[in-house]
Parts: structure tokens; sequence; C-alpha cells
């Protein structure tokens, strides 16, 4: 994947060349007439807005923080190095997961503003995954076949194989579509992990497993049990798993 940097007064701008021929700042600036859902995130940190761009459909994600230091300080990060703020880093990244095969948004546009010598605040724009649903709502309304739980753990193993450590592995950054298409979304903070270094793997899983079992326990009718667990264990044990037929995946996403 191609793509090019440059310089605007205190903002500093990232573009994907294969998608944009130039780039244009109101690509961060989406008008009203243009935006198709606003959404808040799975953490609560601000809002995702989905629109339209050139006859794209798109998903911009401005960056907040969470937990404690996020009621005090909701937007702003310590600047140390443009190379090491977060838009960068996860455009970066999921431009490199593109290049190696792997099924993830493609990276469209980062932002980086300088708010202070200090300071800075930042967006990022991805292109969006048309047709899919996160894991959770799928299993709010309906049971998925253990063959999709397995293809599920088959793309995990896929990821790790690469060393791609997902600092958010839930039951919300796990998307399929219509067609049997697995997704992995949000790589904030994500990194690759040296190739020695292999305990981050089950760290991932777990993380994903206690998702699935807090949305089972506040969610009345949840489709989740230990047998799809299992079933996720095998593929991503390297089980020989057969991909999900469409119109299985089309049925359980159209309930």
């Amino acid at each position: 994947m191609r793509y090019t940097q440059y310089k605007s007064g205190n903002q500093y701008v990232l573009f994907n060349q294969n998608v944009l021929n130039a780039f244009c700042d109101s690509i961060f600036e989406t008008c009203p007439e243009h935006v198709t859902h606003i959404c808040s995130d799975a953490q609560g940190r601000g809002t995702v807005v989905f629109f339209e761009h050139e006859d794209r459909e798109l998903v911009l994600k401005r960056y907040h923080r969470g937990g404690l230091i996020g009621r005090f300080v909701n937007c702003t990060y310590l600047f140390s190095g443009l190379k090491k703020v977060r838009m960068w880093q996860e455009f970066q990244l999921l431009a490199h997961m593109r290049d190696l095969g792997l099924p993830v948004p493609r990276p469209i546009a980062a932002r980086c503003i300088k708010t202070s010598p200090l300071t800075y605040q930042g967006d990022v724009v991805v292109e969006r995954i048309c047709g899919a649903q996160t894991l959770a709502e799928i299993l709010c309304k309906d049971a998925l076949s253990e063959k999709t739980w397995e293809a599920i753990g088959l793309v995990i193993r896929r990821f790790h194989q690469h060393h791609v450590d997902h600092a958010d592995l839930n039951a919300c950054n796990i998307m399929l579509t219509a067609s049997g298409q697995i997704y992995l979304i949000d790589f904030d903070k994500s990194h690759i992990r040296p190739g020695k270094d292999q305990g981050w793997r089950q760290g991932n899983l777990k993380r994903l497993r206690r998702s699935l079992q807090k949305w089972q326990q506040q969610q009345a009718g949840f489709h989740f049990e230990s047998r799809h667990w299992k079933a996720l264990e095998r593929g991503y044990q390297g089980a020989k798993t057969q991909p999900m037929r469409s119109s299985q995946a089309a049925e359980a996403l159209s309930r």
C-alpha cells in the first residue's frame, strides 16, 4: 500500500495514495448531509462517525481517553515524536497488515494536530466494512455454528502467526459479513511483537473470552456457550476448518 505524509500549519497528515489521488482536509470535517450514522465506541471513548466521501463509505474515529484520566483530560496526549502518536501507529499497522493479506479495514487517512509543543490530538479514517456486524451484535440475536467459531479462531491464529498483538480483542472488535468474511478492527495501541515472545497470545484469547462472558452475564439470551469457545480453540490450534457458507452467514446476520 502506498501512502504519503504532509504538513499544513500545526497538522500532520498521512493518506492512502491507492484510494485518494490528492488529499482533501474536509475528509476529517464531515458535513452533516454526508453522515450516515454516529455511535459511541465500545469503550465509551468518544464517538465513531460513519459517512460518505467520493462514493466511499468511511469511518472517522477521534481518539479520546478512557478510564479515570479521561475524566480530566478528554482527547489530548503527550507528544513525544510523530512516529509515536497513536493515530500514526494505527494507520501504519493497518497498512502493514493489509500488505500481509490480513482481514482488517483499509486505512484512508490519519491526522495529528499539535495543540502545543508537548501535546497533540488526532483522528483516523478507515474504509467501512459494509454489510458487517460485530460478533456481539450477532450473538445478541442468534447462535453461530461451531464451524463459524472455528473460523474465528483460525482468523485470530493468522494474526498471531504474523506477531500482531491486538491490544483490545473483544466481542465488539470482531466483525462478520453476510458473505462469511471475518475481520478484526480497532488496533489502537496494538503492535507487532518480537518473535520469541509468545505469552501475549494467550492474553489476547483470555481477553476475548472475558468479553464474551461479560456479555453473557449482562445480556439475556446472549448465545455463547462453553462448546463455542472450545470450537474457537480448535480453529486457533489449527484444526481443519471449512469456511462458513455464505448462506449460513447471511441467515445469522439477517436476524
